[in-house]
Order: C-alpha cells, then structure tokens, then sequence
C-alpha cells in the first residue's frame, strides 16, 4: 500500500488542480482501510524516502488522527481507529517524534502531543517515563521533540491528582536541562517553557491543593530562581548572530516565566521581586543601545520566531522587559526601593535612568517609518491604538503612563528634564519626536484621571511643542505631526494653564491640515480637533466649526484625486470622526446649505463603501444628531431623504450595493427617531424602495436594515402603511405579509431575517383587525422558523412575536400552540422550549418587561398544558478530577435537569429579578402597582412571601455568593417584586411546591422580598 500512496501524495504535491484534488479526494476514501494510517507511519519512517513525500505522509496522518483517533476530538468523523492500528502507532510516532529531521520531527510531535490529550494515561500509561528518559538521556533533538510532547501532556493530558504526583520529578528534570550549559539554546529554552506551563497548571490547581500548591512551587520557585537571575543577567553581545539569538530566546522565556509565576504565585515572588526587577532593568539598560541600532536606525526585521515557534528576536526581548517592569512598578516593595534611590535630575537617579531608557526605546522604529510614509493608514491605526502591532514604542508609552500613577509628579519632573535636555542639546529629531510620544500618552492619562500639571511646566512644554510645529527640517515631518498631536492633549489637560494660546494653536491646526507637504502632518492636525472638542468651550469652538468642516472637505477632494479609495479606509474613518465632532460644537449646522454637512458624510461614505466601521460610524452620527436636538427631526429628513433616495434606487444586485446598504441603514437610524404620525407623503416615497429591497434582495446587512425600517414605520405610523399602494395596487398590508412570508423561509439566512419577527410583531401588533384570517398562518410560520432558529437575536425577534400576543391574548396563544403540529412536536413545546432557553440572552430594556410580563401570564395561566411540556433546567457541574483546558471543554458539552414550564418560569424569573432585589425590597414595605393577573386587580396580600417551613432568617443565612445577571428597569423589577408576591401568598400555580424545587441562591434571593 505504501507505494500506492506514495504516487498519491506526490500528486497531492503538483500545482495542477484536477488531479491534485482527486489525490486529496482518494486519500479521503482510505481512512475506512485499517492499514491506511499504519502506511502513512512507514512512509513517514523511511529516511530514503523524499523529504516532501514524508512530510506529505505525516501531514494526512495528522489529519486522519485528529478525524479518526478519539471521539472526544473536536474534528472526530469516524470510523474510530482500531486498538491494534493504535498500539502499532504510538511507539512509531513516538521514534518519528525525536527524529534527527527537524521537519518531521515537528509534524510527528503534533501528531503524538494529539494522541497524549485522549489516550494518556489510561491506554498510553509509560508515555511519561519514555518522555522523561528522552529528556534526561537523549541527544538534543530527541529532547526537543519530548519536550513538545511533555508540554502537550502537562496541558491537556493530566488530572489533578496525576499531576501533582509527577510535577517534583518532572520540575527537577527540566531544571537539569535548563542548567546544563552543554545543551543547546534551543532545547534550554523549551524547558524553561515547559516549566513555565507547570506553573500554569499549578496555579489553576491552587482552588482544591491551596497549601500544598503553595509549598511545592515555592519550592520549584527557590530551586529555579537563581538560573533565571543568571539568565536575565548574562550579557547580549549582538542581535544577529545565532548564538545571540539562543541567549534571547532564552531570556524571553525566563521573563515570560517570571511573570507567569508571578501572576498565579504573588505571595512568594514578591519576596524575590526587587531582585528579579533590578536584573531586568539593568540589561533592558544595557541592551537598549543595542535595540536602537538594529531597529531604530537600521531596519532589522523583527518579531522572528524560531523553528520551535519561540520568540527570538531583540525587539521582542525589549517588549517582555518593558511589560515586566510596568507589572512590577506599582508592587509596593519596588516603589520602597525606588523611593529610597530618589528622584535626583537628569540621568543621577535609577528612576531618571529608568525616564531616559522609556524615550530611547520609544523612537520610531526604522521598518515602522517607512511602512507609516507609504501607508497612512498604518500611521493611523498606531496613532489610534487599534493595531494589534505591540512594539516597544507602544510598551514604553504604557510604562510611562504606570510611572505616571505611582509617582505623579516626580514623573512629569523627571520627563520634563529629560526634554528640555534633548531639545536643548541638538538631539536627533527621532530622539525630539520620541519624548513628546511619551507627554502624548502620559498627558493624556493625566487628563482623565484629573491629575494636575505643573503650571510652568506646562508652559515651558508648550514653548517645545511650538519649536517641534515649526521644524522644518526633510525629516520632521514626524515631529511636526507630534507637536500638533501634543499641542491638543496639553490643552486637554492644562487648558486652564495654556487656554490662552490655543486659539492661535488651532489656526495653526487648521492651516496645516491643508498647507504641511505630508499627508503624515495634515491628518494629524485635523485629528486634534476631536481633543480639542472635548478640551476647549464651545464656544471659544464655534468660530473654527466652519473650518474645521471646509478643511476635511479639502483633505478629502486631495486624497480622491491621489490615492485608491479602497487604500484610504483608516483616513476615512478619521474623517468621519473629525466630521462628527463637528457637528456637536452646533448641531443646527447639519441644516446649513452652505456647508452642506450631509453631502460630505456621504461623499466619504462613496470612498468606503466596503468598509463596514466607516458606514457604521455615518450611522451613529446621525444616531447622535436625531438623540442631541430630536426637535429638528423633520427638517434633517428634508435634507437627508433627498441624499438616501438616488441610493436607494440603485440595483440592490449590482455590487454598488453597498451605497444602497448605507442609505438603507441611515434611513432605519433616522426612522427610530421618528415622530408619530410620520410626516405626510414619507411613507409613499420610501415604500416603494424598501419593499423592492426586501422582495428582491438577500444580502444580510442590506435586508436586515430595510426590514428595520419597515418595522419603525409600521410601529409609527401604520395608519399611512395600510393606505399606501404599490404601482400594481397591492395595500401596504399585502406587501407587508409578503415580505413577512419571505423572510420566513427556512432557505434565508437568520443574520438577513434579524429584524422579521419584530416586523411581524408590530403588523400583529398594530394591523390585528386587518389580518385576522391570516393571523393563524402568520403564526404558525413563525413557529415553524422558530423551531430551528439558532441566533440569538433573531430567536427574540420571533418570540416577541409570541409574547406581545400572550399579554392581550394568553389562553388564545396556548390553545392555538397546543393544536399546532410541527413534525413529531406540538407548536407548544416547540415555542416554549426556544423561549425558556434564550430569555436569559434577551437584550433590550422594553424586549426583557414586554418577556417578563408574558411569562408572568403564561404562568398565571396555571394551564396544565404547559406543566406538561419539559424543558433544560439547572446545568449539571462535571465532577471530574482532570484540569478542564479549553480543549477538553470543547469536548464536553453541557449537561442540563429536565423540569417543567413553570418552574422554569419561575427561575428564570428569579434570575431576572436577582441583581435587583436590594434596591427594590422596599416595593414590599410601600403600596405597588398591582400585576394585572387574568385581566383583574389584585387583590391586597400580606407583606411577606409565604414559604413553607423556612424563615426569612434561615434564608438569608444562605449567604451571599448570588449570580449577576442584567440590570432590570424599576418597571421590570416592580413588576416582577408585584408577580411574586402574588403567587406566593396565593400559592398560583403550586408555587410552594415548586419553591421546594429551587436552588439555595433563587431561595435566596426570594428571601430578600418583604
């Protein structure tokens, strides 16, 4: 069979599609043959064999194990592997896995690490002893791939119990590896690695082993500590070499460890921390040089792993450094030992030295400025804080934001100092740019905390950030875009100090948004008046509105003229939020014709059609208008309504659709708003567009936001929908109930159809006289879609429509569920089961009382029927002793009691009045809104809940561990208070029985009701 699959793979190899696929397609068929996988292990064994033919073997039995080997595995298909093949497998994946060819020993570790998480130590009980001995005895290679394996078994293959009784002898023998300076970097750092996940482990068995945890890794901790004091402190002689970047490679992992231990073990580390810290900090001082050459002044590529996936370059080491040290900074013994080195001046002091590293690691690197000149969108996404790109420079300005707050004003001394050195001496306009990056951040912290600047401090800064504005130097530009950035934080923190210069700093703003030569500058000087909003009067504010406004039009006009749309996404969302800014210094000048706000929100819309945050944003900006001034709704729809309908009449196939997405969307957003009656003839000029919308179109977002507005016409103004006829004469009412139908379908997506039970709802709702024919097919529609619902957003949309009809309707509502069939289930269990299960992810304050009020009505009903119908309860606790990974709890779904609809009811009920029941027990002590049980007042009841045999004190002694779950309303939780006190004192619907049936907390939180 061997050879057979060697021409196999090799055809899986070829870049020809139709008979590679058909290999892949073959190989799929044989995993029904037991000697398949036993084939691809020879294959995979053979050193005569081509590299590519044994990494391509070893790939398929990855596969096939991951398929085939457990039914516990997340991609099981079966058929499950036979005890024999397995048995003959593990001890040749085992061999494959400390082979001497790195590429196949790292697919056969996978494979291996795999089969360990199901099959040790029942079926694979000498897997560990044949690891250890590898570790202890073998060459480097075999070490390095039982290492893997170890890791993979120490996470994901051990019990509690299991692995306490190992860790000693296993922490001892990677110590002896990690020591033993014969090894190389590499498999030195993998034992440090797999001590690091002990640690872990330890840590997550710290709640059922507390002291003797505690005892073992102190002393794991004692044992390891000078090694890693060692490590951290041994010298770095470059940062290209191989033998640097072991040594690297190492001292990540060892900082990586220290923190880890730190995190799970802080009681003991902090007695070692001042060491710990100050061996950091001394070779972060001593590397830092170096750092700055290779990647600040060279472009050394960076963020480099090694063939073990573990970190290995210099800029990552520098990062580790500076997050250790910002952890460690507000420890209270290292503030102890700062504080007796002192706060002497410019570089006299460790916690000067320590501003000083803070600015040097903080410059630009030299493969980031290049990268921000050609893309200024990437400049953006740094500037905004939204890359996932964590460097040094980003890591510097959270140290010094954490120095900031543990030492306030020694910071701003100790930063200030430094820059009036650097400006003063004729530093490099990096090393300028840099310490005004650090103000930037550190100023910006002090702002919201409300910590105060000193006053001429602030002065003197703003005499350095007007010297950075004003360079002119070919490479400034990055200065100048820093001096206006600061120029706005300043003034965001000390406008008290500087407030006299900043209308001359935002001329300055203004003029450079269209005048700088760099797009780098001209984006950023538009970007300060989103601080400047927030740090400036509005009405010192008011004069620039209309500049600011004209100068993104410009920006916006220069970057269609030189730049791809679809390149520019970031700018445009920078735009956007410039825009929004400006529109609440004065919100009536989104109806000024001249500067026509509207038309320049949707032209940068046009330049990001695809880009779902930017529309998003439009969106919320007019969210933000119609919640600030709803008194100028009427006129904003005379100005926007024009802009939306060219949109919307576009072809919703043709893929400017996107256009049609955005006018939908804001039309929805303006609807929400809307008064009622709606104005007279809007109903008749967007029907037509939303209904072709909604007939024709099926993509998601498009046919979600359509539907929405659908939904908010009808619930404004259903008088004017009902009236309104489409060029073939169907009625409004018509049209509704065929999009109603369509989006029921089981064939359209649940994200398109989020919006059509609310929409069915309000036509229920509101047309109920028109459609009582109808109404019991609308219904069982809806039904039938609810039963295989999945989304929990669209499964409320659907019971809303259930539950506004039970608070007129009740009794109607069960006995048309209880005599509707959907397959081999009624309507009543099928509704019931999905409502019970998806309260508790209701959202909305109006969604959750109109929910709460129908289960308080269902309930009421005390309709056998429901009694019947038995739903998921409480989840069941695993009891087993293994640490649960997130692997394992893929692998083990939840486990629920099974119990009938009222109690459900009732605990779900509890659960939704819990977070409440302080605040509110007071409705017991006062008279209440009666609940309005059967169409009745009820009548007055005695003050105290009447529960069967258990005083309120006894209650109460249950303690107050208590779940949190929403906030309910005051309606809400009156409501609820009003529904419980009735059935208790009543005994509604057996309620003392089914009391008895309740878990300590729901009892509980009963207790707190007088």
């Amino acid at each position: 069979m061997e050879q057979e699959l060697l021409v196999l793979l090799q055809q899986t190899q070829t870049i020809d599609e139709a008979p590679r696929r058909a290999a892949e397609a073959q190989l799929e068929t044989l995993h029904l043959n037991d000697a398949f996988p036993i084939a691809l292990a020879n294959i995979g064994s053979a050193s005569e064999v081509p590299l590519p033919s044994r990494q391509a073997a070893l790939t398929a039995l990855r596969r096939y194990v991951a398929r085939c080997w457990s039914d516990t595995f997340e991609d099981f298909q079966g058929p499950l592997a036979k005890a024999e093949t397995k048995s003959r497998l593990r001890p040749q994946l085992l061999a494959l896995a400390t082979d001497n060819q790195r590429k196949v020993r790292s697919i056969a570790t996978a494979i291996v690490g795999k089969i360990a998480t199901s099959d040790f130590p029942e079926e694979w009980p000498d897997l560990l002893g044949l690891l250890l001995n590898f570790v202890t005895e073998g060459s480097d290679t075999q070490t390095n791939g039982a290492l893997h394996i170890l890791n993979d078994v120490l996470e994901e293959g051990l019990g509690e119990e299991q692995f306490f009784a190992l860790a000693k002898q296993v922490v001892e023998l990677l110590y002896k590896v990690a020591t033993n300076e014969a090894r190389s970097f590499a498999v030195r750092s993998l034992s440090v690695c797999t001590f690091k996940s002990c640690i872990d482990t330890l840590g997550m068995m710290r709640g059922s082993h507390g002291d003797a945890i505690d005892a073992f890794a102190r002393e794991a901790w004692t044992l390891w500590m000078p090694f890693m004091i060692g490590a951290l402190e041994a010298p770095i002689a470059s940062a290209s070499d191989e033998v640097s970047k072991g040594l690297v490679t190492l001292k990540i992992q060892v900082i990586r460890t220290t923190m880890e231990v730190k995190r799970h073990f802080p009681n003991f580390f902090n007695q070692d921390i001042e060491k710990i810290f100050g061996a950091t900090w001394t070779d972060m001082n001593q590397v830092k040089d170096l750092y700055v050459q290779e990647f600040v002044q060279d472009e050394a590529e960076g963020r480099l792993v090694d063939t073990d996936g573990l970190p290995c370059s210099l800029d990552l080491y520098v990062l580790e450094q500076l997050d250790f040290l910002q952890g460690c900074m507000s420890n209270k013994v290292v503030k102890e030992h700062i504080e007796r080195a002192g706060f002497a001046g410019a570089n006299s002091s460790p916690f000067s030295l320590m501003i000083s590293t803070a600015i040097t690691l903080s410059q630009i690197a030299g493969e980031d400025k290049t990268m921000w000149e050609i893309d200024l969108n990437v400049f953006l996404t740094e500037e905004t804080a939204i890359s996932a790109n964590y460097t040094p420079r980003t890591a510097s300005g959270d140290l010094i934001m954490k120095i900031g707050e543990c030492f306030p004003s020694q910071t701003v001394e100790a930063l200030f100092d430094h820059t009036q050195r650097i400006f003063s001496s004729g530093e490099s306009q990096e090393l300028k740019e840099s310490a005004l990056h650090l103000w930037d951040q550190l100023l910006n912290d002090y702002a919201d905390m409300g910590r105060p600047i000193d006053s001429g401090i602030a002065t003197s800064l703003l005499g350095y950030i007007v010297t950075a504005i004003s360079s002119t130097d070919d490479q400034s530009h990055f200065l100048r875009a820093r001096g206006y950035s600061v120029a706005a934080t300043l003034t965001k923190a000390t406008y008290e100090t500087v407030g006299n210069r900043v209308g001359e700093l935002m001329e300055q703003s203004l003029r450079a948004s269209s005048g700088d030569p760099s797009k780098i500058v001209q984006i950023t000087a538009l970007r300060t008046f989103q601080k400047y909003r927030f740090a400036v009067p509005v009405e010192e504010l008011q004069p620039f509105q209309a500049s600011i406004i004209a100068s993104i039009r410009t920006f916006l006009n220069q970057k269609s003229d030189d730049d791809d749309p679809e390149d520019s996404q970031d700018v445009l969302t920078e735009l956007v939020e410039t825009v929004r800014m400006a529109i609440t210094i004065h919100v009536p000048v989104i109806l000024d014709d001249n500067l026509q706000v509207p038309q320049l929100l949707f032209a940068i819309a046009g330049n990001g059609v695809t880009n779902i945050y930017l529309l998003g944003l439009i969106r919320d900006t007019i969210t933000d208008i119609t919640d600030t001034m709803p008194e100028i709704w009427v006129p904003l729809c005379g100005k926007v309504m024009p802009l939306l309908m060219p949109m919307m009449d576009l072809d919703p196939s043709n893929s400017e659709h996107p256009l049609i997405g955005l006018a939908t969307n804001v039309l929805d957003v303006l609807l929400q708003a809307g008064t009622s009656p709606l104005p007279p003839g809007l109903v008749e000029t967007v029907m037509p567009r939303i209904s072709r919308i909604l007939l024709a179109s099926g993509e998601t977002d498009l046919v979600q936001s359509g539907c929405g507005a659908m939904k908010e016409i009808a619930r404004l103004d259903c008088e004017q929908l009902l009236k309104w006829r489409d060029a073939s004469g169907k009625s409004g009412l018509e049209i509704s109930l065929f999009i109603i139908d369509r989006l029921l379908r089981p064939e359209f997506s649940e994200g398109a159809a989020m919006e059509v039970g609310g929409l069915a709802a309000e036509i229920v709702d509101k047309a109920g006289d028109h459609i009582g024919q109808v109404l019991p097919e609308l219904l069982r529609a809806v039904a039938m879609r609810l039963a295989t619902a999945a989304l929990p957003t669209f499964t409320q949309s659907l019971i809303l429509v259930f539950a506004r009809l039970v608070l007129k309707q009740p009794m109607d509502v069960v006995d048309f569920l209880a005599n509707l069939s959907i397959g081999e289930r009624s309507g009543l269990q099928v509704v019931m089961t999905s409502w019970l299960a998806n309260t508790t992810y209701f959202s909305g304050y109006e969604e959750i009382r109109q929910n709460s009020m129908a289960l308080c009505r269902l309930y009421t009903l005390e309709d056998p029927r429901l009694a019947q119908v038995i739903v998921a309860g409480d989840l069941v606790v695993p009891t087993s002793t293994r640490i649960m990974t997130r692997s394992r709890a893929k692998q083990t779904p939840d486990q629920y009691t099974m119990i009938p609809v009222p109690l459900k009811i009732i605990k779900l009920l509890i659960q939704e009045l819990g977070p409440s029941v302080g605040e509110n027990a007071r409705v017991y002590n006062q008279p209440t809104e009666e609940y309005d049980s059967e169409g009745g007042e009820w009548e007055d009841v005695d003050d105290g809940l009447n529960i069967p045999g258990v005083s309120r004190e006894e209650l109460l002694a249950l303690g107050g561990s208590g779940r949190t779950s929403r906030e309910v309303d005051d309606e809400t939780a009156n409501l609820l208070t009003s529904f419980f006190k009735e059935v208790s004192s009543k005994n509604i619907g057996d309620f003392q029985n089914l009391y008895n049936a309740l878990n300590q907390e729901e009892k509980q939180t009963l207790s707190l009701l007088r």
